[in-house]
């Protein structure tokens, strides 16, 4: 967020001697479009991301940058810590895969393990990255959110270069609000927090109206606040996400999530503004349950929800089963019918195959960290 005019008008001079920024021409066209779902994956990537905060290493700057940092709230008198979600740091776009102006790391997670200061919510302390720190701030995580490849942009780049403004009533699930030099937040989904009527975003943001860390996470953002100056944009990238007419993959057979960064959603009905219940890892293989618009129902972890079936990809060939024929099938020790048994495989789960006798009547299997062999007879590939 920027501040007034006059606030920043002070540390004008010191900035310059802290960073230069490089003039560029913007080339909007040579971005790769991506699909309101991937924005979707890439910015829960940035809130979920799971890390280790350590004072001994993460809380130490240049004393001549002292003066212009403030480690964020989270981080206060903590000696060590896991967390989830990147920090806010003034100026900083370190994400998954982007990093900050001339740093020497290539990740939020790189610059962790090298020792960088972790955030940086000073945001009167100068007029730009301060190096040193990591972390991303609002603008930062917009343009990583959305895969724009580019120097760095604010709040202003953004508008100017990369959306396009549209009227608030089309505002869809992955536009955005901006206020040119203050705020730009990914919208979700219109709703009402403690009685207060407005919008649940994606954001990465020093304020604790609403509670979360000084960093990403999900967020709101009232509506008597949106009319202060907030622009509804669309990236005029965007693809939109698509109903196929036919379900890709059968239901009662499986699928394996893979069109995504890390995870994907799964909800409590099949829509992108419904909750989510939790996140399914990339690699995952769902046995379908169920079909509506586009929308495949699984059951992970003992939750089943709806997963959008664009992230969905066809199971590796010949290298899992599932039962057929029985409720449950042993699995032993040794491939005998007379070896101890180390486990179970029923019906709806699926095994990794590993190997086999050389006349082909006992697989090896892998399931939930047990290996162990099972008759072939009862065994078939999943596709």
């Amino acid at each position: 967020m920027k501040k007034s005019l006059a606030k920043i008008l002070v540390p004008l001079i010191a900035f310059t001697s802290v960073m230069s920024v490089p003039f560029y021409k913007v080339s909007a066209a040579a971005q790769t479009p991506i699909s309101r779902t991937q924005v979707e994956q890439r910015a829960a990537s940035l809130m979920d991301l799971t890390w280790t905060y350590s004072a001994n290493k993460n809380s130490n700057i240049s004393s001549q940058y002292a003066s212009s940092v403030t480690l964020p709230s989270q981080f206060k008198g903590i000696t060590t810590a896991t967390f989830k979600g990147i920090p806010y740091d003034w100026g900083g776009i370190d994400g998954i895969n982007t990093n900050s102006y001339n740093a020497p790391w290539t990740s939020f997670l790189d610059a962790v393990n090298k020792g960088a200061f972790t955030g940086n919510v000073n945001t009167d302390g100068g007029l730009g990255y301060i190096p040193g720190t990591a972390g991303i701030d609002c603008s930062g995580f917009v343009q990583a959110s959305f895969n724009i490849a580019d120097y760095k942009q604010s709040t202003s780049t953004l508008l100017n270069n990369y959306f396009k403004k549209i009227d608030l009533n089309s505002l869809q699930h992955m536009d955005i609000l901006d206020k040119p030099g203050d705020h730009v937040v990914i919208f979700d989904k219109w709703g009402t927090l403690n009685g207060v009527q407005g919008a649940f975003t994606y954001e990465s943001t020093p304020d604790q109206t609403y509670g979360g860390i000084q960093g990403t996470k999900r967020y709101f953002i009232s509506m008597n606040t949106i009319n202060q100056g907030y622009i509804p944009a669309r990236y005029i990238n965007i693809v939109e996400d698509t109903t196929p007419s036919t379900p890709k993959f059968k239901v009662g057979g499986y699928a394996q999530v893979a069109n995504v960064t890390s995870y994907a959603n799964l909800r409590a009905n099949p829509s992108t503004d419904d909750t989510i219940l939790t996140n399914v890892p990339k690699g995952t293989i769902l046995n379908l349950m169920n079909y509506s618009n586009g929308w495949y129902q699984v059951t992970y972890n003992g939750q089943t929800g709806w997963i959008w079936g664009n992230t969905l990809g066809t199971v590796p060939a010949n290298q899992y089963v599932t039962i057929s024929g029985v409720y449950q099938l042993n699995i032993r020790a040794t491939s005998s019918s007379t070896a101890q048994i180390v486990g179970v495989l029923s019906q709806g789960q699926y095994a990794q195959k590993i190997g086999q006798t050389s006349d082909g009547s006992w697989y090896k299997i892998r399931i939930n960290g047990i290996e162990g062999w099972s008759s072939s007879k009862y065994l078939t590939y999943i596709q």
